[in-house]
């Protein structure tokens, strides 16, 4: 039995490990478009191919069970899911590959500082200071005495929050709402979404720009899917700490691709965020272990 649990654990860490490199490219997929290519297309190409993933699930579940109690909290999801991924691939695109990596650690501190305001969780004070010393990371990361601050360390900060607040939104939905009406709302009106707003402001791809859009969409759902299969094999606690692989991978991607190298303050900023976010999700977990379990 140990041996089956290990080798359960290993297929976890490897789920979670492919889904770090599939995200690092597809965001370097990102910053290789060309500019005039705009972020609603490259969110739509996501969306699209989010679908295209999905229907087979929909064929296999049927639509008996689509029927929703809450449209409202849906479209607020949608909402949500679409802003995260405009704000995290214009982020990307426009910072350093290791600094955006950073920096988008933070989101665990920002869906927990979510789900004490929205789901009224009881908070010391001790997990408020981890998640200010946590955002403080970014601080060290920009260094203002030598950064041009960019508006795209504030958008990618802003994808974090339009994430987090997805995943609450998703937690309150599965109260009342079956997985796949919760895939089929986010799935069929994201697309709608994002391509109705790309059809505004389409200025048609070139070749080369197409095939990277869809290698981004095709990554971008792999990634999705690694990450499901990951929870399939592993707790979140246990696969935690490989989430952070993604610098690792980013830092040689990004000097080969893109001639970058993360500074000193790249590599410390993140260093505090990953430990604030270690710690809080331990504070996490000692609180769940101290629930009694229901007879």
């Amino acid at each position: 039995m140990p041996n089956t649990i290990n080798h359960t654990k290993l297929r976890g860490m490897l789920w979670s490990l492919a889904g770090s490199v599939c995200f690092i490219t597809a965001m370097s997929c990102a910053k290789l478009l060309d500019p005039s290519v705009k972020g609603a297309v490259l969110v739509f190409f996501r969306c699209l191919f989010g679908l295209i993933f999905f229907l087979p699930f929909l064929l296999r579940e049927g639509v008996g069970n689509l029927k929703t109690k809450r449209p409202l909290l849906h479209l607020l999801r949608v909402l949500f899911t679409c802003s995260a991924i405009a704000c995290t691939y214009y982020g990307y695109r426009n910072l350093p590959l290791a600094m955006g990596t950073s920096i988008g650690f933070t989101a665990p501190l920002m869906t927990t500082a979510l789900a004490i305001l929205v789901l009224k969780e009881v908070v010391t004070l001790k997990k408020w200071l981890l998640i200010i010393v946590g955002y403080m990371g970014v601080l060290v990361i920009v260094h203002p005495a030598e950064f041009t601050f960019n508006n795209a360390v504030y958008v990618l900060l802003l994808a974090n929050f339009f994430a987090s607040g997805s995943i609450i939104c998703g937690k309150k939905l599965t109260a009342t709402e079956s997985t796949i009406s919760m895939m089929f709302y986010v799935n069929v009106f994201s697309t709608s979404l994002s391509g109705s707003i790309a059809y505004f402001m389409w200025v048609t791809p070139s070749m080369q720009d197409l095939r990277i859009l869809v290698f981004l969409g095709l990554l971008g759902v792999s990634a999705q899917f690694c990450y499901i299969r990951s929870l399939q094999n592993a707790n979140p606690s246990f696969l935690g700490p490989f989430e952070y692989s993604r610098l690792i991978i980013a830092i040689p991607i990004g000097f080969v691709i893109f001639s970058e190298l993360p500074t000193l303050w790249t590599l410390i900023g993140a260093g505090v965020i990953i430990a604030a976010t270690l710690l809080v999700t331990r504070m996490e977990l000692d609180k769940s272990a101290d629930v009694p379990a229901k007879s």
